[in-house]
């Protein structure tokens, strides 16, 4: 009975350090996006009709 209880110790502690990782990740590189969002907004480069890239990523 104990090895079971070790082994779902490990999975639940591999799973929050998992989604920990991802979670700082996708921070870390949000903050750079929202920054040169507000970089590009700020300098007047920023016109709605005529975005940077297609939305469909359908591209050939």
């Amino acid at each position: 009975m104990e090895t079971y209880r070790w082994f779902w110790s490990l999975l639940a502690i591999a799973t929050l350090v998992w989604y920990s990782t991802i979670t700082l990740f996708v921070a870390y590189k949000g903050v750079f996006d929202i920054q040169h969002m507000l970089k590009k907004l700020s300098g007047g480069d920023f016109n709605p009709d005529a975005p940077e890239a297609p939305v469909t990523g359908n591209e050939q």
